[in-house]
């Protein structure tokens, strides 16, 4: 496997994750509460974890990206730093889902998996990981209707207390197994890119939503 810098950053929730693997086998890391803005703190705390490891931006291979589920406003900010770095830089951007770093920690999993990402109060974000590691379409559910759809499957939730929305399912909660940092996004990254990946296109490339934002929603009430 070819080693690169690669910077890994995750704002699809109120927790900036960052993490940044430099000089073949070495990775670092950090975790910050955000209570406003991702884009008040993001290019300082990227610039803070490049310094530590003594790299300049110019010595970036490749960014990995969270693109959601998860906040629409964490999202867009900062998938839109990213897209601005990698296109000075020309690297490569790889993006990743929750889904995706959901289903590679679930590897030992003998057993369907719903993985389930909050929305609101009342909804959710549902995708299937399946014993093979086959991730399905996420969907939006309400959480009232998940013992409909989930049956006696597990269930593993990312950023939501299963136990609070869905208690019923206690003995089969898997939620430990799937919290993260941002060097799971790294570790896909690495993988794919070995594999002759060579990057999403920048343009086209946008967050995973599976609904509008309420400034969308109130733009259509009033058209």
């Amino acid at each position: 496997m070819t080693e690169r810098n690669i910077l890994a950053v995750d704002t699809s929730t109120n927790t900036l994750r960052l993490a940044l693997r430099f000089g073949g086998d070495r990775l670092v890391k950090s975790q910050d509460a955000v209570e406003k803005s991702h884009g008040q703190v993001l290019l300082k705390r990227m610039a803070e974890l490049l310094a530590s490891a003594d790299l300049k931006i110019g010595d970036l291979e490749a960014i990995a990206v969270a693109v959601g589920p998860g906040s629409f406003t964490g999202l867009r900010i900062g998938l839109a730093a990213i897209k601005g770095m990698v296109m000075a830089l020309e690297i490569p951007i790889v993006p990743v889902t929750v889904f995706e770093v959901a289903a590679a920690r679930l590897r030992e999993a003998d057993q369907r998996v719903h993985v389930i990402v909050p929305l609101n109060r009342e909804e959710c974000v549902r995708c299937a990981v399946e014993i093979d590691g086959t991730i399905g379409e996420p969907m939006v559910a309400r959480y009232d209707e998940l013992a409909a759809v989930i049956g006696n499957d597990a269930v593993a939730g990312i950023g939501v207390d299963m136990r609070t929305v869905f208690a019923s399912h206690a003995g089969h909660d898997l939620s430990d197994r799937v919290q993260y940092d941002a060097a799971d996004l790294i570790y896909l990254a690495e993988a794919r890119l070995a594999a002759g990946y060579e990057g999403a296109e920048v343009a086209t490339l946008e967050p995973l939503y599976l609904q509008k934002s309420q400034a969308e929603i109130k733009f259509d009430r009033l058209h």
